[in-house]
C-alpha cells in the first residue's frame, strides 16, 4: 500500500511517531494535528495517502475534544450554520481530490500551511460586526469546506473566521474540536468512494488514533507547564518552512 519503503514496519514506526507529534502540537495548541500530520507524513508517501491516513485520528482525536467542551450542544447551536455549509461543500469537493493529483495537491498544501503561519505570527486585531455572524457563517463554511474536501485542511478558514470573531480561548478550543469533527465525516465518505481511504489503512490508522492521543494528553500537560504562545510561535514558523519546502518541491526546487 505504501510503495516508497521495502520494510513497511519502519515505515508504521515512522507514522507512530509524526502522529504522536501532531498529537502533541493539537494537546499544546488546540490545533493542528492534520496540518502537522498530513505537511510530515508527505516526505514519506504520497498527499493522497496522507490524507487518508489521516481519517480516523483526526475523527478521534475531535471526538474526544469536542465531548471536553464546556457545553457541546450550545456549541452545535451556535455554530450551525458554519457547520452545515461546510458540510455540504467538503462532501461534494472530498469527491474531486483524487482528479487534482499528487503534485496539485502538494502545493495546495504548501500554500495552506505558509498562510496558516504567516497570518498567524503577523496578523492584525482584524474583526467583523457580530450582527453580520451569519453571513460570515456562511461564506467561512463555504469556503472551508471547498479548501477542507480538496485537501483537508479545512482548519485554515475555521481559525481565520474565530480569530475575526474574536473567540475567547475556551470557545476557540471547542468550537474548533466540534467544527474539525463535522468536517471529517463527509470528507471520509468521500475519500471511501474515491479510493483516498481505503479499508487497508484501518488498522494502521487506529494505532496512529492512539498515539495521536497520547500525544494530546502529553500536549495538554506540558501546557500547563510552559509558555504555550512562544511554543505556538515557534511551531508556526516550523510550519512555514514546511509549507515553504511543499510549494518548492512542486517546481522541482527541492
Amino acid at each position: 500500500m505504501f510503495e516508497l519503503f521495502t520494510d513497511n514496519y519502519i515505515l508504521y514506526i515512522i507514522f507512530l511517531i509524526i502522529f504522536l507529534i501532531s498529537g502533541f502540537v493539537k494537546g499544546v495548541t488546540g490545533i493542528g494535528l492534520p496540518l502537522t500530520s498530513i505537511a510530515l507524513l508527505t516526505f514519506f508517501i504520497n498527499p493522497l495517502q496522507a490524507i487518508g491516513l489521516n481519517m480516523i485520528p483526526v475523527i478521534v482525536a475531535n471526538f474526544q475534544q469536542y465531548i471536553s467542551a464546556e457545553s457541546p450542544m450550545n456549541t452545535a447551536k451556535k455554530y450551525k450554520v458554519f457547520a452545515i455549509t461546510m458540510l455540504v461543500f467538503i462532501f461534494i469537493t472530498s469527491f474531486q481530490a483524487v482528479i487534482l493529483g499528487d503534485e496539485i495537491l502538494k502545493l495546495l498544501i504548501g500554500i495552506l500551511v505558509v498562510i496558516f503561519a504567516l497570518d498567524n505570527l503577523f496578523r492584525r486585531a482584524w474583526s467583523f460586526d457580530i450582527k453580520n455572524d451569519r453571513l460570515w457563517q456562511l461564506g467561512m463554511g463555504s469556503i472551508a469546506g471547498i479548501i477542507g474536501g480538496l485537501t483537508s485542511i479545512w482548519g485554515v478558514p475555521i481559525i481565520i473566521y474565530l480569530i475575526l470573531r474574536k473567540a475567547s480561548p475556551q470557545e476557540f478550543v471547542d468550537t474548533t474540536g466540534f467544527l474539525f469533527l463535522i468536517a471529517v465525516i463527509p470528507a471520509t465518505i468521500g475519500y471511501y468512494y474515491t479510493g483516498v481511504f481505503l479499508l487497508e489503512m484501518v488498522p494502521i490508522a487506529i494505532f496512529c488514533a492512539v498515539f495521536a492521543v497520547i500525544g494530546m494528553r502529553l500536549g495538554r500537560y506540558v501546557r500547563l507547564k510552559i509558555n504555550a504562545e512562544t511554543f505556538k510561535k515557534v511551531l508556526l514558523c516550523l510550519f512555514f518552512i514546511i509549507g515553504v519546502r511543499l510549494i518548492s518541491s512542486f517546481f522541482g526546487v527541492m
